[in-house]
């Protein structure tokens, strides 16, 4: 396809009309002429050309008004101004708001094809610079979300094009648009191609590209294919890489009247290897990303079996310390009970301390079943219970502290499947800490509540206290760690109480700012076959 640059002629002397265009045609220029100011805007709304030779001093419309308005329809369209003897201060004031160079009647015609070639010379190394912005751009990111829009857009200003689309193809071997440039929202919903396809999925499976000139119907290659929309000219380019295609880029002119020529050809050539470099160095960078994140996966799914294996420790060598003392005082509680000397009250404070006993006894066999990954039979449970249960049992060291405890838990909670005892024991633990964070403060609130999603029930526990500090976040489950004065704590509450949510299946969490109190988070799978209609 021979190249021809696009010259508008425009003056209102019928004789400097004409021999302009027939020098500018033999040397092989595409011309087209217009009398004054207002015609040539008209002729460059409908057409687009390289450049623009025009008189200064005309009827209706001036060269100088006409170029305002030229550069606010196309901005980088060349203008060369024509001026008669004395007029060369409003040429220079026409070089100001954009004009490349003016000449001076009467005029030399290889000083006029001087300008000429030069001004078109200066129009193909905008379009270069555009290439170089859309390198920039590639080397500046690796997400292919932010980086393809921009792509799209300067395809479109370089390419001089109405749309373009970038189709990259997805797990099902079809084309689907990725990116945009001035196509509407529906047009670029509606583009999801087989391989094959269409012009762009006979691209893609081809992997040779093509210009289209004209109707699709007058293209010989694809005089089979229903036209969506009118397309007066379009450049589908495939997006190979090591001999696999990843994708097309469809650049269309539906407006202007100017079919792509070899030039824009050799533009959209380096566009493509650029995109397509872009799009591997994405991909790379995506896998490499996935890799990193399973590796770190597994370095977190160790140091959690590393903190299991020591919890497991640490409570079969505290469940063994304790259970000895235990079974005295049991045994003498027992033995108390069955004396006919007690009072009402005495007997009823024995009852209590033996009834403790038996919840301590119960902890301590958990802490042996946790040590040996041992898991009971579960049961049904029913989470509001065991948490107003907790709450009873801390009921007078709340109120000690004047702190204010709010519940509120949604009608119609499932259950889930575990071990009452071990739940009572976490969220005792997490209900005893917020009221230690509290102590000595006005104004304490306990809020706890829970909520219902995705067949998991999530429940916090929300206090105003002290707050958690920012570097102690990352530990507060670890054993022994405690922020606690020596001999106020073990640091071993919080790690039992997250190995016994692990066996649970759930996953318990702190989020917290030092100063504005602290809300742990835990997340229970709801029993199989449970439906959000059970009451609690």
């Amino acid at each position: 396809m021979k190249e021809k640059a696009r010259v508008l002629v425009v003056d209102d002397e019928p004789g400097i009309r004409e021999m302009l265009s027939r020098e500018l045609s033999v040397r092989e220029y595409d011309v087209v002429t217009a009398v004054n100011g207002e015609d040539a805007l008209q002729k460059a709304r409908n057409e687009r050309f390289h450049l623009i030779i025009s008189d200064i001093k005309m009827p209706k419309m001036d060269g100088i008004e006409m170029l305002a308005e030229i550069k606010k329809i196309n901005p980088e369209t060349e203008v060369i101004m024509i001026t008669g003897y004395g007029a060369v201060e409003t040429a220079v004031s026409a070089m100001k708001m954009g004009a490349y160079d003016f000449v001076q009647k009467p005029f030399d015609m290889d000083e006029i094809f001087a300008i000429i070639e030069k001004a078109l010379e200066k129009n193909e190394l905008k379009t270069l610079l555009g290439v170089y912005e859309a390198s920039k751009v590639i080397f500046s990111s690796i997400k292919l979300t932010e980086l393809l829009p921009v792509m799209a857009k300067l395809s479109v200003r370089v390419l001089k094009a109405d749309d373009v689309s970038i189709m990259l193809t997805d797990p099902g071997g079809r084309l689907v648009v990725a990116a945009s440039s001035g196509l509407d929202g529906d047009r670029r919903n509606e583009s999801r191609l087989a391989i094959g396809e269409r012009v762009a999925g006979r691209v893609a499976r081809d992997g040779g590209a093509v210009i289209i000139d004209g109707p699709l119907q007058k293209d010989p290659r694809f005089s089979d294919i229903d036209s969506f929309r009118e397309i007066r000219s379009a450049i589908v380019f495939p997006l190979v890489m090591g001999g696999k295609t990843l994708g097309v880029l469809n650049a269309n002119r539906t407006v202007s009247k100017e079919p792509f020529t070899q030039a824009d050809f050799r533009c959209v050539t380096i566009f493509c290897s650029q995109i397509t470099q872009a799009i591997n160095n994405a991909t790379l960078y995506r896998e490499l990303d996935d890799k990193i994140r399973e590796i770190r996966q597994m370095q977190s799914q160790l140091v959690e079996s590393e903190k299991l294996a020591a919890i497991g420790q640490l409570a079969a060598g505290v469940a063994h310390e304790i259970n000895n003392p235990l079974t005295g005082i049991m045994g003498f509680a027992e033995l108390l009970l069955n004396s006919r000397e007690l009072t009402s009250q005495q007997r009823e404070d024995v009852e209590n301390i033996f009834q403790q006993s038996q919840r301590c006894r119960r902890i301590v066999q958990n802490l042996l079943h946790f040590s040996r990954r041992r898991k009971d039979k579960a049961e049904e449970v029913a989470l509001a219970a065991v948490v107003d249960e907790a709450l009873q049992l801390s009921k007078y060291d709340l109120g000690k502290e004047n702190i204010e405890v709010e519940v509120s838990f949604p009608a119609g909670l499932p259950r889930v499947s575990g071990n009452v005892a071990q739940l009572e024991q976490v969220f005792l633990n997490l209900i005893t800490n917020a009221r230690q964070a509290m102590e000595g403060r006005t104004g304490s609130v306990l809020k706890i509540g829970a909520s219902l999603k995705d067949d998991k029930i999530a429940l916090s526990f929300q206090d105003n206290g002290r707050g958690i500090a920012r570097e102690n976040l990352d530990k507060i489950f670890d054993p022994f760690f405690t922020t606690k004065p020596a001999g106020q704590g073990t640091g071993l509450g919080l790690s039992i109480s997250y190995g016994i949510i692990q066996q649970h299946n759930g996953t318990i969490s702190v989020e917290s700012r030092e100063g504005e109190g602290a809300t742990f988070f835990v997340v229970l799978p709801v029993k199989a076959g449970e439906g959000p209609g059970r009451v609690q």
